[in-house]
């Protein structure tokens, strides 16, 4: 019997990782569940958290499996790295549903192809397609100029499904206007709807795929591939880790790794340390996409995030190690050392927001 397949689509920061841990909260007991996340960085943070919770009762099943992809977007380099997971998937666990988290960087055209390749499309039933949209996003016309919307916009436009999220942060003009925008889009979508959190019904992983989808221009070359630098070792932290793909940058660092001291932050220091390193990313000319992480506080674990301005700080109850990461715009930039430059400017940040025993104080 073939597995039931959707790809979650979205742009950076929109929420995809928080709908998708609503959805698993939500599977039916007796149906085995796996979900495919790629990172685009090495670190790996998505992909750690939705093995976590977010401080709730309820700890993701043991019929879910989250299989990570890190390193470049799957929607590049031919799609090799996506076609072995999914057949790993498949092969070791035969899940009923497979749910696939694309980088909020990656285009779905080239996805969805690979999906219904030979080889793959006897094997999978692809569902509906959903996209997670940030109802704060500027739409067309009113003065963004970020050269990323136009990829933003094809994921739109390639949805059968769009979940407009953080409902709660706009007011109700904009969220009619959001969703008035989203309703002239073409094809038509088959549902949007609105959601604070990602909380949306599970029943919309099977609610009906557009008859046809637009073929937009995949928003990156598929000759590019991801270059990872090897591991660096940070004395007393643990070791920071570089990826680019194109003119995109991901600078990450792994916390409390084996035969290290356990780094534990300062829970009060983390909202200024998140947003001092958006503008040291801005004083190098480049431009901060997202920052991520799951980090060993004072006050317990965090989940702490920065997207757009905005910081999020919340519980998140994991075993791993702590891990952050950048995800930035390089843009115009002819230097290739920018991510190490950042790096040693960051890492005294970092050493200043953790926590110290009293003796070395």
């Amino acid at each position: 019997m073939a597995t039931l397949c959707n790809l979650i689509t979205g742009f950076l920061g929109a929420g995809k990782t928080t709908l998708i841990r609503q959805l698993l909260a939500q599977r039916p007991p007796d149906q085995r569940w796996a979900v495919i996340v790629n990172e685009f960085g090495i670190v790996g943070i998505d992909g750690t958290t939705l093995g976590a919770t977010d401080g709730g009762d309820a700890a993701p099943a043991s019929r879910v499996e989250v299989r990570e992809v890190a390193g470049g977007c799957i929607c590049c380099a031919a799609n090799v790295p996506l076609r072995v997971a999914v057949t790993d998937v498949l092969r070791r666990l035969r899940p009923d549903r497979l749910l696939v988290e694309p980088s909020g960087l990656g285009h779905p055209a080239a996805i969805l192809a690979t999906l219904a390749a030979p080889g793959l499309a006897g094997a999978l039933r692809v569902g509906p397609v959903l996209c997670v949209a940030d109802a704060r996003h500027p739409l067309p016309g009113e003065g963004s100029a970020d050269s990323l919307d136009d990829l933003w916009r094809d994921q739109l436009s390639l949805a059968d499904v769009v979940v407009v999220n953080k409902r709660d942060l706009v007011d109700d003009a904009r969220h009619a206007t959001f969703i008035d925008w989203i309703g002239s889009l073409y094809p038509p979508k088959q549902a949007i709807v609105p959601a604070v959190e990602g909380l949306v019904p599970v029943a919309l992983l099977d609610a009906p795929r557009a008859r046809w989808r637009s073929m937009v221009a995949g928003a990156h070359d598929p000759e590019i591939t991801s270059i990872a630098e090897p591991p660096a070792t940070v004395d007393g932290m643990g070791t920071r880790h570089i990826a680019c793909s194109g003119t995109t940058c991901s600078l990450g660092w792994i916390f409390n790794e084996p035969d290290r001291p356990e780094t534990v932050f300062v829970a009060d220091a983390i909202d200024r340390l998140l947003i001092r390193l958006s503008a040291i990313v801005w004083a190098t000319g480049a431009r901060l996409l997202r920052a991520k992480g799951a980090l060993r506080t004072d006050q317990g674990t965090k989940l702490v995030e920065w997207a757009d301005g905005q910081v999020r700080i919340g519980p998140l109850a994991f075993s791993g190690p702590g891990r952050l990461e950048l995800l930035f715009d390089a843009t115009g930039l002819p230097d290739g050392a920018v991510p190490a430059r950042l790096a040693e400017t960051i890492e005294p940040m970092l050493e200043d927001a953790v926590r110290r025993p009293a003796s070395r104080r």
